[in-house]
């Protein structure tokens, strides 16, 4: 198996645990998230909307790991896509590539965004996670 046949094998099985366990994870990650979250309402699976978004982007394997719209307990309109991604190795883009799908997600659909990003690398303690800037 290549390096991106295990990559992709390996980001399958992440989605798998994120979509299954929900809930679940949202309290592991971001306690304070899940407080504000109505769970009586079902989270809404917005993947396939999402990859709609750029069909035609210069990676056809770059995906989102999990995008979902959740409700507030404040039972205003106002909704929250939460978006996950998983990353196991070091990435030169990988800031970049957040940026845009924040940015996409955004765009289509002009709500606030709550970004998670998981690393399952093992990193040292001193590691600092890549920011995007863009100067002109």
């Amino acid at each position: 198996m290549d390096k991106r046949t295990g990559r992709n094998e390996y980001d399958r099985h992440w989605k798998r645990v994120i979509h299954s366990l929900f809930e679940d994870f949202v309290a592991f990650f971001s306690p304070g998230l899940y407080e504000m979250i109505d769970w009586d309402k079902l989270p809404d699976d917005l993947d396939k909307e999402f990859q709609k978004l750029n069909p035609d982007g210069k990676s056809r394997d770059r995906e989102a790991d999990g995008l979902f719209k959740v409700y507030l307990k404040d039972g205003s309109e106002q909704w929250i896509l939460v978006h996950i991604e998983v990353q196991g190795w070091k990435d030169t883009g990988f800031a970049e590539r957040m940026f845009q799908y924040f940015y996409r997600i955004f765009d289509a659909y002009d709500k606030k965004i709550f970004a998670l990003v998981i690393y399952t690398e093992d990193y040292s303690e001193t590691y600092t996670p890549p920011r995007y800037e863009y100067n002109f």
